[in-house]
Protein backbone atom coordinates (compact mmCIF):
# COMPACT_ATOMS: atom_id res chain seq x y z
CA UNK A 1 0.00 0.00 0.00
CA UNK A 2 1.15 3.43 -0.90
CA UNK A 3 1.11 6.29 1.80
CA UNK A 4 1.10 10.01 0.38
CA UNK A 5 2.10 12.64 2.38
CA UNK A 6 1.35 16.02 2.75
CA UNK A 7 3.72 17.93 0.24
CA UNK A 8 4.09 22.02 1.25
CA UNK A 9 4.43 23.88 -2.26
CA UNK A 10 5.60 27.42 -2.65
CA UNK A 11 4.19 27.08 -5.99
CA UNK A 12 -0.07 27.68 -6.52
CA UNK A 13 -1.30 24.38 -8.50
CA UNK A 14 -4.80 25.53 -8.04
CA UNK A 15 -5.41 27.45 -11.32
CA UNK A 16 -2.99 24.77 -13.47
CA UNK A 17 -4.05 23.48 -16.69
CA UNK A 18 -0.99 20.94 -18.05
CA UNK A 19 -2.98 19.41 -19.96
CA UNK A 20 -4.15 20.06 -23.49
CA UNK A 21 -5.56 18.10 -26.04
CA UNK A 22 -5.05 14.96 -24.06
CA UNK A 23 -0.72 15.73 -23.73
CA UNK A 24 1.05 16.69 -20.36
CA UNK A 25 2.30 19.58 -20.67
CA UNK A 26 5.35 18.24 -17.98
CA UNK A 27 7.93 15.52 -17.82
CA UNK A 28 8.88 13.41 -14.79
CA UNK A 29 12.66 13.56 -13.89
CA UNK A 30 13.77 10.97 -12.31
CA UNK A 31 16.31 7.79 -11.08
CA UNK A 32 13.89 5.81 -9.15
CA UNK A 33 12.77 3.06 -11.16
CA UNK A 34 9.22 3.04 -9.01
CA UNK A 35 8.72 6.29 -9.90
CA UNK A 36 9.48 5.83 -13.84
CA UNK A 37 7.41 2.26 -13.53
CA UNK A 38 4.38 4.31 -12.28
CA UNK A 39 3.86 7.24 -14.74
CA UNK A 40 5.25 5.85 -18.05
CA UNK A 41 2.12 5.22 -19.31
CA UNK A 42 0.50 8.18 -18.42
CA UNK A 43 3.22 10.79 -18.54
CA UNK A 44 6.52 11.62 -19.82
CA UNK A 45 8.94 10.04 -17.73
CA UNK A 46 12.94 11.04 -17.95
CA UNK A 47 14.53 8.32 -16.24
CA UNK A 48 18.28 7.26 -15.63
CA UNK A 49 20.27 4.80 -13.34
CA UNK A 50 21.93 7.96 -12.05
CA UNK A 51 22.52 10.05 -8.42
CA UNK A 52 20.19 12.06 -7.42
CA UNK A 53 22.74 14.65 -8.01
CA UNK A 54 23.14 14.18 -11.51
CA UNK A 55 19.39 14.51 -11.35
CA UNK A 56 19.89 17.99 -10.00
CA UNK A 57 22.01 18.73 -13.22
CA UNK A 58 19.99 17.35 -15.83
CA UNK A 59 17.07 19.26 -14.08
CA UNK A 60 19.29 22.34 -14.03
CA UNK A 61 20.19 21.75 -18.41
CA UNK A 62 16.24 21.73 -19.02
CA UNK A 63 15.98 24.65 -17.05
CA UNK A 64 18.94 26.65 -19.12
CA UNK A 65 16.78 25.21 -22.38
CA UNK A 66 13.52 27.04 -21.44
CA UNK A 67 11.70 24.75 -18.45
CA UNK A 68 10.07 25.52 -15.36
CA UNK A 69 10.48 23.63 -12.37
CA UNK A 70 7.42 22.52 -11.10
CA UNK A 71 8.08 20.51 -7.56
CA UNK A 72 11.18 21.44 -4.99
CA UNK A 73 14.23 19.94 -5.41
CA UNK A 74 14.86 19.54 -1.75
CA UNK A 75 11.36 18.24 -0.93
CA UNK A 76 10.60 15.61 2.40
CA UNK A 77 12.37 15.89 4.91
CA UNK A 78 15.44 13.88 4.14
CA UNK A 79 18.47 15.79 3.76
CA UNK A 80 20.54 15.88 0.18
CA UNK A 81 22.81 12.50 -0.17
CA UNK A 82 20.73 10.61 2.51
CA UNK A 83 18.33 9.04 -0.37
CA UNK A 84 19.92 8.36 -3.45
CA UNK A 85 16.60 8.59 -5.58
CA UNK A 86 15.28 11.98 -7.05
CA UNK A 87 12.70 12.94 -8.65
CA UNK A 88 11.74 16.24 -10.60
CA UNK A 89 8.77 17.78 -12.53
CA UNK A 90 9.35 19.81 -15.26
CA UNK A 91 6.98 21.98 -17.15
CA UNK A 92 7.69 21.81 -21.05
CA UNK A 93 9.25 24.92 -22.54
CA UNK A 94 6.68 25.53 -25.23
CA UNK A 95 3.91 25.14 -22.66
CA UNK A 96 3.58 29.15 -21.87
CA UNK A 97 0.43 28.78 -20.24
CA UNK A 98 1.52 28.05 -16.82
CA UNK A 99 3.95 30.77 -15.25
CA UNK A 100 3.17 30.60 -11.34
CA UNK A 101 7.19 30.39 -11.44
CA UNK A 102 9.90 32.00 -13.32
CA UNK A 103 12.85 30.01 -15.12
CA UNK A 104 14.98 31.95 -13.03
CA UNK A 105 13.43 31.18 -9.84
CA UNK A 106 13.85 27.38 -11.08
CA UNK A 107 17.58 27.78 -11.92
CA UNK A 108 18.10 29.66 -8.31
CA UNK A 109 16.22 26.59 -6.60
CA UNK A 110 18.37 23.82 -8.48
CA UNK A 111 21.74 25.84 -7.57
CA UNK A 112 20.65 25.95 -3.93
CA UNK A 113 19.91 22.18 -4.10
CA UNK A 114 23.12 21.29 -5.57
CA UNK A 115 25.26 23.62 -3.05
CA UNK A 116 22.99 21.58 -0.18
CA UNK A 117 24.65 18.44 -2.03
CA UNK A 118 28.18 19.30 -2.03
CA UNK A 119 27.56 20.37 2.03
CA UNK A 120 26.65 16.47 2.73
CA UNK A 121 29.59 14.86 -0.31
CA UNK A 122 30.90 12.77 2.96
CA UNK A 123 27.63 10.68 2.83
CA UNK A 124 28.42 7.16 1.85
CA UNK A 125 26.34 5.50 -0.08
CA UNK A 126 23.55 3.05 0.97
CA UNK A 127 24.18 -0.75 -0.27
CA UNK A 128 21.36 -2.17 1.67
CA UNK A 129 18.94 -3.18 -0.88
CA UNK A 130 15.76 -3.61 1.77
CA UNK A 131 16.41 0.12 2.63
CA UNK A 132 17.11 1.42 -0.90
CA UNK A 133 13.10 -0.19 -1.60
CA UNK A 134 12.37 2.09 1.49
CA UNK A 135 14.00 5.19 -0.18
CA UNK A 136 12.62 4.10 -3.61
CA UNK A 137 8.79 4.46 -1.90
CA UNK A 138 9.55 7.82 -0.01
CA UNK A 139 10.15 8.87 -3.76
CA UNK A 140 7.54 7.61 -5.10
CA UNK A 141 4.89 8.68 -2.68
CA UNK A 142 6.27 12.49 -2.70
CA UNK A 143 6.32 12.37 -6.57
CA UNK A 144 2.64 11.11 -6.67
CA UNK A 145 1.68 13.88 -4.76
CA UNK A 146 3.21 16.54 -6.72
CA UNK A 147 1.83 14.89 -9.97
CA UNK A 148 -1.65 14.80 -8.74
CA UNK A 149 -1.25 18.63 -7.73
CA UNK A 150 0.19 19.47 -11.34
CA UNK A 151 -2.17 17.30 -12.78
CA UNK A 152 -5.42 19.10 -11.16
Amino acid sequence: MLYTFMWHSPFNFRNCYLFRGGRVKYRILTNNPMVAEEFNLTHEVAYSDISAKEILGRASEGISNGEILLNHPLYGSLKPNETPYRSLLLRKKEDISFTAITNEESAALIVKALGAYEKFTDKKETTDTKLLKDYQVVDLSLTASAVAAADR
